[in-house]
């Protein structure tokens, strides 16, 4: 049975098992015992065209889900409490966070999309939509809901395979030098910037 833990000076907290935890705050908790804090609001980061910022791509996910696993698993932290905070003063660091961590639970987990993203049912109001790069106003909301069922579509048609993925081709053909492309669909269906008529080697 999930334990709901109370953190000093934490406005809102988020338990998703019993040993792994997601918090936004204004302030990272302090004073904690047999716990360990991890924030990636700088670290993975979206670089935006325009107006958009987000989701993180699918070579973010997935590193951030294979380190996660591995810090599960890690002895040296066999006795700690693994909470990942995020500062709820940066609405899309805090959305973007909340991806990463209900991606986490899809994809190493195999939670549903549903049951990933009601963990976050006290965040809802507080999180911002994704929109598009393009330049004017944005006619339609993206949700944090529609992203992870996204992930979990695209594991159930094995358009993503956590095992199998290469993260360095993926991260190599994402580069404006080398097309800004990947799959959406394997092999069928590809997205990228725009045909060129040569290649720039400068």
């Amino acid at each position: 049975m999930v334990k709901k833990i109370l953190i000093k000076r934490a406005s809102l907290t988020f338990i998703s098992t019993e040993k792994l935890y997601w918090i936004a705050d204004s302030k990272p908790p302090q004073n904690f015992k047999n716990a360990f804090f991890f924030n990636i609001d700088n670290d993975l980061t979206y670089f935006p065209f325009n107006k958009d910022f987000g989701p993180l791509n699918l070579a973010m996910v997935h590193r951030y889900s294979r380190e996660l696993a591995r810090l599960l698993k890690d002895k040296n932290y066999a006795d700690n409490r693994v909470f990942h905070y995020c500062t709820s003063e940066k609405p899309d660091k805090m959305v973007n966070g909340a991806f990463l961590m209900g991606a986490f639970m899809i994809i190493i987990e195999k939670y549903t999309a549903e049951k990933a993203y009601a963990k976050f049912s006290n965040y809802v109001k507080l999180f911002k939509h994704y929109r598009d790069a393009s330049k004017g106003d944005c006619l339609y909301d993206c949700t944090l809901l529609q992203c992870l069922q996204g992930l979990e579509h695209a594991i159930k048609f094995g358009w993503y395979d956590f095992k199998t993925f290469n993260v360095k081709e993926y991260e190599y053909y994402e580069r404006v030098e080398n097309g800004d492309l990947n799959w959406i669909i394997p092999g069928k269906f590809m997205a990228f910037m725009g045909p060129i008529e040569r290649r720039d080697e400068n």
